[in-house]
């Protein structure tokens, strides 16, 4: 059974083979803007490209794991010719997720197609009519596309063109902020913004007219009031809305439903309603759980650690050694992942009686249904902030000549400082 580490001790458990690192983009100048766009630095290369001939029949590429598909027509080409998309870093002030380039950059007899996929990752803080795609133009600005059409079915979202740069999905409508962990009795100012001036006519879906092009530009703008519908809460504490911005009240205790889930009623052009919805956990920095649905338990003495691929967050109550907990993730640091061999939970009540992320089944140990999810890995000094579940978590203790096995459900959430 892995060890356990205390908190005190949390250095000394830092050590990991090396993983595989990030590709990070050297220091760049911040954004300079003018009336007209954002210039920002090209992209560097972050991931495995695709190639693909295509002839005059024309054709389609598409990432492996399709997320951007490009769709060129018969007669756009008079010769065959090699494209590829390259997965790059996204220098898009709204971007989401990577940006791609498309090369060669050449000019198309007829329009080809571009059509991303998204995801409930690419909707965390925005709704569906607010996804566009951009291109970055020969001066670096980043140029939204007119006539965006969304499949909400298959959940894609695609433009024409009739030439090839780097491109990117962003949102052009948001809440910030979308999460955030927050003091039991604090508040938290939301606001809805866009990248694209206020007065736009066309604002929302479409976002811009078919044959049109519009700058994503800075500083972000307050949504106009005509857009906005209605705030509301759900959840615990209070909400003072004040146009397109809203003070969030928290209670002054760690409450039995957590997140609270703000959300804004956007009014949409054809008639419809757009939803930006910002979730906020209220809980003191540490880890917070709770096993079979009762009372909150804070271990305020916590801290975390990221280093070679090896993700760490452990914690005890300020007085006492017990409970002991420590979440362990490996690879990448942030996303939603279910539990396994390389992602586990580890708590000790006392001594003697212990609770792990695996239950049985027979002979055989499998890991808890359930996930952990780990929204944030800040710099060192920063924090790691998530939330977890376990449906089926185990636990031992002895009792007597015997040891006494049970299952429980073990609710969590952390906000610990980064040590290393």
């Amino acid at each position: 059974m892995k060890h356990f580490w205390k908190v005190a001790l949390l250095t000394v458990a830092l050590a990991g083979c090396r993983g595989k690192e990030k590709i990070d983009p050297q220091p760049v100048p911040g954004p300079i803007t003018d009336n007209n766009g954002v210039v920002t630095p090209v992209g560097v290369i972050d991931g495995t490209p695709v190639t693909k001939e295509i002839g005059a029949a024309g054709g389609t590429l598409t990432t492996a794991d399709n997320r951007i598909s490009v769709n060129i027509p018969a007669g756009a080409l008079q010769v065959a010719t090699s494209f590829t998309i390259q997965p790059i870093t996204n220098t898009n002030i709204a971007g989401l997720g990577k940006a791609f380039r498309i090369t060669p950059h050449q000019t198309l007899a007829r329009p080809a197609t571009i059509t991303i996929h998204y995801d409930n990752s690419d909707l965390e803080r925005t709704f569906v009519e607010a996804l566009g795609i951009a291109y970055q133009d020969s001066q670096g600005k980043w140029k939204a596309i007119g006539g965006v059409q969304l499949d909400k079915e298959k959940k894609t979202v695609t433009v024409k063109t009739t030439h090839f740069s780097d491109w990117s999905f962003f949102e052009a409508v948001f809440i910030e902020p979308g999460l955030r962990f927050t003091d039991p009795g604090s508040t938290v100012k939301l606001s809805v913004k866009s990248y694209f001036n206020a007065d736009m006519d066309d604002l929302l879906y479409p976002l811009t007219r078919e044959g049109e092009e519009t700058y994503i530009s800075t500083p972000k703008n307050d949504l106009p009031l005509k857009y906005i519908e209605k705030w509301e809460l759900a959840g615990p504490g209070q909400l003072l809305p004040d146009g397109s911005h809203a003070v969030y009240q928290a209670p002054a205790a760690i409450p039995v439903t957590n997140p609270s889930t703000a959300s804004v009623r956007i009014r949409l052009k054809n008639g419809g309603i757009g939803l930006v919805l910002a979730h906020i956990f209220v809980m003191p920095e540490g880890i917070a759980l709770k096993v079979d649905g009762g009372p909150w338990e804070v271990l305020g003495a916590a801290t975390g650690s990221s280093t070679n691929g090896v993700n760490r967050i452990g914690g005890l109550p300020w007085e006492g050694s017990y409970p002991e907990c420590s979440v362990t993730w490996l690879g990448e640091q942030e996303g939603r992942w279910p539990w396994s061999d390389t992602r586990y939970f580890q708590m000790q009540r006392t001594g003697s009686h212990v609770f792990l992320g695996y239950y049985q089944v027979g002979q055989t140990t499998l890991p808890s249904p359930g996930y952990l999810e780990v929204s944030g890995v800040g710099g060192v000094g920063q924090y790691i902030t998530g939330t977890f579940r376990l449906d089926r978590a185990s636990s031992q203790k002895p009792e007597g000549d015997r040891v006494i096995y049970r299952e429980h459900r073990i609710d969590g959430m952390f906000r610990v400082k980064r040590l290393i």
